[in-house]
Formats: structure tokens, sequence, C-alpha cells
């Protein structure tokens, strides 16, 4: 008697194995991208929060700097040394400055000692060299009349005539109203250290008058630490550059040496392209990709000389590295699974068809050979 049953159909399980296949990988790789756009998406944010904090700390620091510098403009021994100063000149400005630039070439000789003694000991340098041991990040504070003369100082100055100096024209103006200057770091002749120079104008008490003036230099070592040499993991720190890539603070300046930025131009070209994105992956010598959150302080508004952004980079393998450890744990996962199905595709394609009796049909016919068997008993 023919039995007849139901096969599997290779060709059946082989459309079903791409079928199982084909949205699993896609789901896969659907969730690897959304988990790497997420991460990478996290990482961003967090630079990016890094470096803007970093800009609103140094513009905080740099104001605050200024205003201390400006309560010496306040100080009345200060104020009443320039009056004196200012009331030995005659009314004839030809004559004064002519007087000022004789002292000037006498100022680093010792026959200077009548001009720069009185200068040295009067109140207003007894004052600043007490300021100055107070507020430490002032190295040399230097007060100067209306004809740019010295009239006070901590240290002994270069010159006497600061006249010809762009941040005194800058400041003293025409003698009214006067502004606030910052020169750019830069190293300070006298103390040898890397500096920034606030110049600030000397107001007549009441009034817009400008009297005299203030230059002041600061080590940027005690200043600059509050926002760089931050690591981040083994391979990122935070950084200060000018708007040519020279680095102002950072683990990576060398010592004693202007140090650039060796992947600068990779934020130069982005910050000129039309949607400026203010996080990128750059590469630095040698092809080592970077991680690179930037942003510019703001201070460049007030002074423009202060072209400075804050910087935070990474290794972008390292700030990577939670993204690429799941990606490959979600890649094996998924390869394990193609593996056993692929493993059960083969099987199927290398066995026979298999055939199933209906387990009705069985029982039947083992009850009529049963009964036949009786019978003949």
């Amino acid at each position: 008697m023919k039995r007849e049953g139901l096969s599997i159909d290779l060709g059946m399980v082989i459309i079903l194995l791409i079928l199982v296949n084909v949205p699993l990988w896609a789901l896969a790789f659907l969730t690897v991208d959304q988990v790497q756009s997420s991460l990478q998406t996290k990482v961003a944010d967090d630079f990016r929060a890094i470096a803007k904090k970093n800009a609103v700390t140094i513009n905080y620091a740099i104001n605050h700097l200024v205003a201390e510098v400006a309560t010496i403009a306040i100080s009345p021994v200060i104020r009443d040394v320039v009056r004196k100063q200012n009331a030995s000149y005659s009314g004839d400005a030809e004559q004064n400055q002519k007087r000022v630039r004789e002292i000037d070439k006498l100022w680093l000789t010792p026959q200077a000692k009548p001009y720069v003694d009185p200068v040295l000991s009067n109140a207003a340098s007894q004052y600043l060299r007490q300021f100055v041991g107070v507020q430490t990040s002032l190295k040399r504070v230097t007060i100067t009349d209306r004809m740019g003369a010295v009239a006070a100082a901590n240290l002994k100055t270069v010159d006497y005539d600061q006249a010809d100096e762009a941040w005194w024209r800058n400041t003293f103006k025409d003698g009214v109203g006067g502004s606030v200057v910052i020169e750019d770091v830069t190293a300070d002749l006298v103390t040898k250290a890397n500096a920034l120079h606030i110049a600030v104008p000397i107001l007549e008490e009441g009034q817009d008058l400008v009297i005299g003036t203030i230059g002041a230099i600061l080590d940027i070592t005690d200043l600059f630490p509050i926002v760089t040499g931050v690591k981040i993991g083994s391979t990122g720190e935070t950084l200060l550059v000018k708007d040519d890539g020279t680095i102002i603070a950072g683990t990576e300046l060398g010592a004693g040496r202007p140090s650039k930025l060796a992947y600068f131009e990779d934020i130069r070209n982005a910050l000129r392209s039309h949607t400026k994105p203010d996080f990128i992956v750059a590469t630095a010598p040698g092809g080592a990709k970077k991680a690179v959150a930037y942003l510019d302080t703001g201070l460049s508004a007030s002074y423009p000389e202060l072209k400075w952004m804050t910087i935070v980079e990474q290794d972008y393998r390292e700030a990577n590295a939670a993204v690429d450890s799941l990606i490959r744990k979600l890649l094996w996962a998924a390869l394990g699974v193609l593996i056993c199905i692929t493993g059960l595709a083969l099987y199927l394609s290398t066995h026979r068809r298999l055939q199933f009796t209906d387990i009705g049909e069985v029982d039947i016919e083992e009850a009529k050979a049963r009964a036949a068997k009786r019978q003949g008993a």
C-alpha cells in the first residue's frame, strides 16, 4: 500500500534562511549605526561643554585681572604721584618731550641715579611693591604721567619714555576717556616669563581726563592652568591657542618655546566652511586621528589682540573606545547567529528529502494486521 506523506522542500528552506538572515543583518547594522551615532554625539557634546566652560572661565579670569589692575588706577596715592609729576612740566609740549627724551637716554646708565631713585622710592612705587606682593600673578607694574614718562614702578623699567610704545598710545589716546588695552602673549624683557600686558588709563577723579596710564605685566603660568592641561583619558587634554594655531598653554607647549598645534589647519578649514562645525575629526602628522572641539573665547570683542580659542582634544580611537567595543560585541553576536543558520542550511542540503507518514494511517494499518492474525489463529 502506498504511503503518502509530507516533505521538506530544500528550496523553500533556502528562501526561509535568506528571509531570516537579511533582516537579522539589516537590524544588526542599523543598531550599530544608531549606537555609533548616539555615542559619538555624546562625545561631541561633552567636548563642546568642556570647551565652552573653559572659554567662559578664561574670559572671566581676564576681565577679573583687568578689574584688579583698574583698582590701582583709582588709588589716591597713585593719582597724587601722577598729578605731582604732571605739574612739574612747563606749558611747552615740545620742551617737555625733549626733557623726557634726554632722561630716557640716561635711564640705563649710572648718570640716571638722580632720576631713578626718586621714582622707585616714592609712595606710589612702595604701594605697587606691596600690591604685587599680594597679587602674585602681577610681575611688573609701571605708572606713567601724561607725557609717557615713568612716574612709579615696582621694578626699574627698561626705558623712561613709554610714549613711543603702542600700548601707551592706545591707552592714553588723546587724553580724553582712554581705553583698556591688552597685548597678546609675549616674552617679557625683564622677568623673562611668557607674559600678558594689561594697560589701563588713570583718570582724574570724577572726570574723563586721562592724567596717566598703568602698564601691568602678568605671568601667564599663574593664570592659564585653570583652563588647560586637564587630562582626558590617557591621550586627551585641554589647550588654549591663538588664531594662528600657536599654543599659549597646554602640555603640548614646548619648554620656553612657542609651539603650533599640529592639526590647526583642519580647524581653520572647518571655520572657513559653510557649516562652521565646532567639533571635527582632525588628522595629526603621521595620520593619527583626533577628536577635537573648539570655541572662540570671545575676548577679542573687547580686546582685539586676544584672538584665543579653547581646544579639547583626544585620540579618536580612545574617544570612541566604548563605541568600538559595543560594535564588536553586536557583530560577533550577529555572526554567531549567521553561522548557526548557515550550518542548518548545509545540513539540510546534504541529506535526502525527509518523509513524514501520517500517524493516524499507521495506527489503522497495524490494527487491521492484528485482527487478521487473530482470525487466522
